[in-house]
């Protein structure tokens, strides 16, 4: 393994989570069907390259065992001369996605007795680029808290909507990142552009800032990363998205399905991780 252990089993068990919401969401009609099946092989094809990667080796033991032996689709074939009922394709397709799910939580099960190479071992995960951003994001909260408490009479810095959120994210970011950036816009989709917040260029790292409202509540809010997560999909030279909302007022009641239906977005090419804080 050339990976660190904890760093990979906290990516497989969040894969995991989201494998489990796709395992078990409701089924009604063929689009339902559709969008499953597109949203599950996405999800599987993601998680294959992460094992492959986790490894010198890009055959390794690991990889070809998660490799889905099925082409079926999850569809049930009872011969030419009908079509399986509905629920009998549903009822498969949950069968071969619940198997690949298996097959991943055994993964992860044995994370902790794989051998790693001396490089993993020596490996720092605070050194890691993500891992610094993620820290930040993370304890933003706590931060916000601490500067609006002060001891004397001066004023605070109280956080009261996403211009303050990224005012401060954007000092605090120097603290690690040298090269901060903050693009205009997004590739154009459609005909519209869609402004980035920070752009860590080096790190090959674009950052999306929100802060939830009584206006921007956890539908309003999905929408509008979803079609923001199009778009930056094809920016140039960064398969990394990371979005971070402040949820200072609580609207997100829900958060695990929110930042499962996002990251669900991922591709073997463009990775989204979602950070809702506090939590």
């Amino acid at each position: 393994m050339i990976v660190d252990k904890s760093q990979l089993k906290t990516q497989i068990k969040s894969r995991i989570e989201i494998g489990e919401e796709i395992t078990t969401r409701k089924i009604e009609n063929k689009q339902d069907y559709s969008i499953c099946w597109d949203n599950f092989l996405d999800w599987d094809e993601f998680n294959l390259e992460l094992i492959k990667q986790s490894f010198d080796r890009s055959n390794s033991s690991y990889y070809r065992d998660y490799i889905r032996s099925s082409g079926g689709g999850g569809i049930v074939s009872l011969g030419p001369r009908r079509e399986p009922p509905f629920q009998e394709i549903v009822t498969g397709l949950r069968i071969e996605m619940g198997y690949q799910l298996k097959k991943l939580q055994r993964f992860y099960d044995k994370i902790d007795l794989l051998r790693s190479t001396a490089a993993a071992v020596k490996a720092d995960p605070d050194r890691n680029d993500m891992q610094k951003l993620l820290n930040i994001l993370t304890r933003f909260h706590k931060i916000a808290q601490e500067l609006r408490d002060r001891r004397t009479d001066r004023d605070p810095f109280i956080i009261k909507d996403e211009y303050d959120v990224q005012y401060l994210l954007n000092a605090l970011l120097y603290v690690p990142f040298d090269d901060i950036r903050k693009e205009d816009f997004a590739p154009s989709n459609s005909g519209s552009n869609s402004r980035i917040d920070f752009v860590l260029k080096s790190e090959a790292i674009i950052l999306e800032v929100k802060m939830t409202s009584e206006r921007l509540g956890a539908k309003e809010l999905g929408g509008e990363l979803l079609i923001d997560i199009g778009r930056y999909k094809s920016y140039p030279d960064c398969p990394n998205l990371v979005i971070f909302i402040y949820d200072k007022g609580d609207y997100v009641r829900n958060k695990k399905g929110l930042i499962n239906d996002l990251e669900s977005q991922s591709t073997p090419k463009f990775k989204v991780t979602v950070v809702i804080t506090p939590e």
